[in-house]
């Protein structure tokens, strides 16, 4: 009996415990392009960053350029904050490589580059 409730605690411990959210510290270099870049997402994505949380960025949100970091372009979405989940929340931007992959997240707060688990070709339309 006190190993059934054992077992039971700790599971319930464990299950507690969310994932950190791995990131790498990275240089972030802010556009000074004079033209704003935007993209709108036509359809919701899902992705889903190494905390294993899946975060969806939702079908009409508008995302502007904010600058490169080695990984690829930054974007931030407009009026509005998006945010990954782990054992703290994180504020995040899109990283793009390419025209419209999806290879991760630009955390600001942290100065921090996040991969997902799997690249997303995002379903993009150009206002």
């Amino acid at each position: 009996m006190k190993r059934t409730i054992c077992v039971i605690v700790c599971a319930w411990l464990l299950a507690g415990c969310a994932l950190e959210v791995r990131r790498e510290p990275v240089q972030f270099s802010p556009s000074t392009e004079a033209l704003e870049r935007t993209f709108v997402l036509r359809d919701s994505v899902v992705a889903i960053p190494s905390s294993g949380y899946p975060r969806t960025l939702k079908a009409g949100s508008i995302w502007k350029y904010v600058g490169r970091v080695p990984q690829g372009a930054v974007f931030a979405i407009k009026d509005d904050v998006f945010m990954l989940e782990g054992r703290n929340y994180h504020e995040a931007q899109c990283v793009l490589s390419g025209d419209q992959t999806l290879v991760g997240f630009y955390l600001p707060v942290e100065k921090a580059f996040a991969s997902i688990q799997q690249p997303v070709q995002l379903p993009l339309k150009r206002p």
